[in-house]
């Protein structure tokens, strides 16, 4: 049986376990392919195939029980029932749902980051859950049999301590000022920095705390930072963190809406604007899958390329993202940034440049 075959047995077993343990009565084979065909998990399979499912409930030490019924026809049949507390273990009835069987595995990868947080014990709990009810052995066949999805590049489990992120949680659920001790990406040691931490945001594999500058720390910030600006501060660079005593009211605004108009985590206190850009045929697909920007509209030409309109973007955000796009972009506007963008251009080709006599007519010829 080939890795596809094998999850798509995994998928009707895991609703036959949720079917077979909610009916209040035994279900003839026609009945399960009828409640399989309407949960959407299969459109045909044979009455073999299901007697295969149920044998494979059975080997892993589900207590299936066998009997008969009559048929819808009045003809005997068949029928198949689960009885809880019978068999090689002692089973009760699920006490979740099947998407979250399906996902657990998956999740549990996506939330190692938080390992040390109550986000974490939450889905320790779940996976208890599921083992009150699922067999040890079914537990262990979808763990070998996991291949079919992957995480990549998967996060490091307890990658931050639990005694920080513990510290930090406590000061967001209880609104508390927090002092961190952390190191910027332009500076060699740790500062103090306090402030009030609003939501801890994942993001591409890191953990950042969301929080504004306390008012009273406002005038040591940065040259250019106001109290008002909310910040993102890695919680790979935060060194130590302390809730105080001191409560402090939450912003209106939730963090996540203050991220709608960012690719990435960005924020300035500069005023976001409108860009235009033309995306190359090669990488149209991409832009409009990945998205390029959350809230683009896209208008396709007649060549295959395609118009994204951005309504609101920071320039510090969208000019390294449109530096990574080479030359299949062209900003149709700002103005200002086409001509940021072209100097940088000029600056890079000169570093190349400098160590190669021929032109990038001569350059070009020889690479085709």
């Amino acid at each position: 049986m080939d890795s596809l075959s094998r999850h798509e047995q995994l998928l009707r077993v895991f609703h036959l376990i949720d079917i077979l343990f909610s009916a209040r009565q035994p279900l003839s084979t026609a009945e399960l392919k009828d409640l399989l065909r309407g949960r959407g998990v299969i459109e045909e399979m044979s009455d073999k195939n299901i007697r295969r499912d149920l044998e494979f409930l059975e080997k892993f030490g589900y207590a299936v029980k066998r009997s008969r019924k009559r048929s819808a026809r009045g003809a005997a049949c068949q029928a198949w029932s689960i009885e809880p507390g019978r068999g090689k273990v002692e089973l009760v009835a699920p006490a979740i749902s099947l998407p979250e069987l399906l996902s657990l595995a998956v999740a549990r990868d996506f939330l190692a980051p938080l390992a040390g947080t109550f986000y974490w014990r939450g889905i320790s709990q779940l996976i208890a859950k599921v083992e009150s009810v699922a067999t040890p052995e079914l537990l262990e066949y979808v763990e070998a049999h996991r291949e079919g999805l992957v995480v990549h590049p998967k996060p490091a489990v307890a990658k931050y301590g639990a005694r920080t992120l513990n510290a930090i949680n406590r000061a967001i659920r209880n609104a508390l000022e927090l002092s961190i001790r952390y190191t910027s990406l332009a500076d060699d040691k740790p500062k103090t920095y306090v402030i009030h931490p609003e939501a801890l945001v994942l993001y591409d594999g890191s953990i950042y705390v969301a929080g504004y500058r306390a008012p009273a720390a406002a005038k040591r910030a940065p040259k250019g930072a106001t109290a008002g600006e909310i910040r993102f501060f890695k919680l790979d660079r935060i060194a130590d963190a302390k809730p105080s005593t001191r409560t402090f009211v939450r912003r209106n605004e939730p963090v996540e809406a203050l991220l709608a108009d960012s690719i990435t985590i960005f924020r300035s206190a500069d005023p976001p604007r409108r860009y235009r850009l033309r995306i190359d045929a090669s990488r149209a697909r991409w832009a409009r899958e990945k998205p390029f920007h959350p809230r683009q509209q896209v208008r396709e030409e007649a060549d295959g390329a395609v118009i994204l309109e951005i309504e609101r973007a920071w320039d510090d955000e969208m000019i390294p993202q449109l530096l990574g796009l080479a030359d299949c972009v062209e900003v149709l506007e700002p103005e200002d940034v086409r001509e940021r963008i072209l100097e940088i251009a000029q600056r890079i080709a000169a570093k190349y440049m400098c160590r190669h006599l021929r032109s990038f007519e001569e350059i070009y010829a020889a690479r085709r």
